[in-house]
């Protein structure tokens, strides 16, 4: 194996490459003491999976795979963070351990939700489907289509599944974290009606008309005459119209148009990037592809299946997508799903939801429920936060201010590692973000 030119800026990353990194004493030499200690620093985590790189703590090298880790007991849940300052390599890891699992678990389907669009080059070297959503462009998803999972789906979890979905998104076109629970029943009838008068998936248009023009059995099944109805459903309306008429148009408005051979298909790669600029678009977006993914992922019982969501402080910035997700983390386990997020500092979650209030408890949720926590270096102003959220020592919070690119501390459970991450010559291609700016 050959490592890049040392006047290369990516050499640092080099397989062969020995990077300086200055610990405290009592971490330099832990390696020497793990037999003094075997309970807390074992000589492997002993999961079987793809190399990530050098083990700094135990020796020899570092091997990972979530659902390995959940099969094995070391972690209560499927879910991983990568968390660190930008320009330091979270994407690279992630890709990185994408890639190489891919020859070990080549049955596995793995979905990455990307708004930036840096995920392309490897979704297209592994053979996945690329969609590129955009206003004006060829590609449609409807949020309410369970896709393979319909024909298992009983008919209060199809429902619940829209509602849910429905709910998300009406919550964050009004610019709220959850609705009342009046809304929400509206919503529940409605749906729940355009489910039994049709043999296809409703679509956000199906709703708006619904509720523009109620009829009598909808009034009838809420407990209320028309004329009331027709006033409690204006602002449910107004923002379904929004909706599908504005902020989803041309994306996630008609049936579905991608056809996919779900069973066999390695992976999928949803690009958002055309919605950069559009952060309101782009939040909806995202919850409109994960309400879809979510159907179409959950038909496939006999597959395992990875979500990855970089550039997840994009969706953090809204509490009701952060709900979403954390429903989404809970359930995966029954449907042999594990999730990966990827952002810039857990402060993301944390932004919104300081008051102490129910919605501080959602972001508080969300990382409860996460059981690998990957941490990268982290700026100063973070460092404190950690020490809150996390219960990291005041030692391994200090050491995050040292680590250099491509280094990390990897929370597993109860263990810890740190790891030098390797990053092969060839690998560059699919995983460097920094491609516009560098030309390389």
């Amino acid at each position: 194996m050959t490592t890049l030119p040392s006047d290369d800026r990516r050499t640092s990353a080099g397989p062969l490459t020995r990077r300086s990194l200055t610990l405290p004493r009592d971490l330099a030499t832990t390696a020497h003491l793990c037999v003094l200690y075997p309970g807390r620093i074992g000589a492997r985590l002993g999961v079987t999976g793809a190399l990530l790189g050098a083990n700094r703590l135990a020796g020899g090298g570092f091997f990972f795979d979530l659902h390995e880790a959940y099969r094995q007991g070391l972690v209560q849940g499927p879910n991983m963070m990568i968390c660190g300052a930008g320009a330091y390599g979270k994407s690279a890891i992630a890709k990185t351990l994408v890639y190489r699992s891919s020859v070990l678990t080549p049955t596995r389907f793995t979905a990455v939700l990307d708004p930036k669009g840096e995920w392309t080059r490897l979704g297209e070297a592994l053979g996945w489907a690329v969609l590129r959503l955009r206003h004006g462009g060829t590609v449609r998803v409807n949020p309410f289509d369970l896709g393979p999972a319909r024909a298992e789906a009983n008919a209060d979890d199809l429902l619940a599944h829209r509602v849910g979905v429905a709910a998300t998104l009406v919550a964050i076109a009004t610019a709220r974290t959850d609705l009342p629970a009046g809304e929400r029943r509206i919503l529940h009838e409605a749906l729940r009606l355009l489910t039994a008068t049709t043999t296809l998936d409703p679509t956000l248009p199906d709703l708006r008309r619904l509720l523009a023009e109620p009829p009598a059995r909808l009034a009838d099944d809420l407990n209320t005459t028309r004329q009331e109805l027709e006033e409690r459903r204006r602002p449910l309306l107004d923002a379904v119209a929004l909706l599908a008429e504005d902020d989803l148009r041309g994306i996630c408005d008609t049936a579905t148009s991608v056809d996919l051979d779900w069973d066999h298909v390695p992976g999928l790669v949803l690009d958002l990037s055309a919605l950069l600029a559009r952060r309101r678009t782009l939040r909806l977006v995202l919850t409109a592809a994960a309400g879809w993914l979510q159907g179409a992922m959950y038909g496939s019982r006999d597959r395992h299946m990875l979500t990855i969501v970089d550039e997840a402080w994009m969706a953090l910035e809204d509490l009701a997508i952060t709900r979403f997700l954390q429903d989404q983390w809970r359930l995966g386990r029954q449907w042999g799903a594990a999730n990966i997020l990827i952002t810039h500092a857990l402060s993301d979650l944390r932004s919104q939801v300081d008051d102490g209030s129910a919605a501080a408890k959602i972001a508080e949720g969300l990382l409860t429920t996460t059981s690998v926590r990957v941490f990268l270096h982290q700026n100063p102003e973070q460092i404190r936060g950690l020490l809150a959220d996390l219960g990291l020592t005041s030692t391994e919070t200090t050491l995050l201010r040292a680590l250099r690119p491509f280094q990390a501390l990897w929370k597993i459970g109860n263990q810890s590692a740190i790891v030098d991450h390797a990053v092969a010559p060839w690998e560059w291609d699919l995983c460097d973000t920094d491609h516009a700016m560098t030309g390389t």
